[in-house]
């Protein structure tokens, strides 16, 4: 009996178109995640900065408007792309952070993030904020300052897939997720009941 096709193919096409630039996804306004389907928020790990959340929270959420947007995608893979948690790959871009970036660009870039103007730019990147109507002047201007900071651009380096470092520290643990997302082409991870 001729098998399904394997959900591999598509596995490997998102990812891949997912998975190149992982800390622009915490600078491009993403897909928000609606409300209900939001996974519930867990207390920040102890040793991991406001930084790195925010560039797992970006890099989740390209995930997660990846799956919305694959024609291929199964609701059932979708559902599981939505409920993967903002900090899922916090801890490994942590330590690419650590590993890659000097003590002073970490310290601006964890002030930005932590602050509440970084908060706030967190969120409304996340969520496809008009910055028009959501900063003043003033805030957007020193958020896209920030964003044009030398410290920024070596974190956007850094985590980036092509480097080595991350594609193994982050995708070492984003690719297990995924896969369990598209395991079996039913989002359940394998073992679907029925006949």
């Amino acid at each position: 009996m001729p098998r399904a096709a394997s959900p591999l193919p598509t596995l490997v096409l998102l990812a891949s178109a997912l998975l190149a630039p992982f800390a622009a996804a915490a600078l491009e306004p993403a897909v928000a995640t609606p409300a209900a389907a939001q996974p519930a928020a867990a207390a920040p790990a102890a040793g991991i900065g406001a930084t790195a959340r925010a560039v797992s929270a970006g890099i989740v959420a390209g995930i997660r408007q990846g799956a919305q947007q694959d024609r291929n995608a199964k609701p059932a893979q979708i559902a599981c792309a939505r409920a993967l948690a903002d900090d899922a790959v916090a801890a490994p871009v942590q330590q690419v952070i650590e590993a890659s970036l000097d003590a002073q660009d970490r310290a601006y870039l964890e002030a930005f993030y932590a602050s509440p103007l970084g908060v706030k730019y967190q969120a409304a990147m996340l969520s496809n904020a008009d910055p028009d109507k959501t900063f003043s002047a003033e805030e957007w201007a020193q958020a896209k300052a920030a964003m044009a900071s030398p410290a920024y651009q070596k974190l956007r380096a850094a985590t980036v897939s092509s480097n080595p470092l991350a594609a193994q520290k982050i995708g070492g643990v984003l690719n297990p997720l995924l896969g369990e997302c598209f395991k079996d082409g039913d989002g359940k991870g394998g073992g679907s009941g029925g006949g």
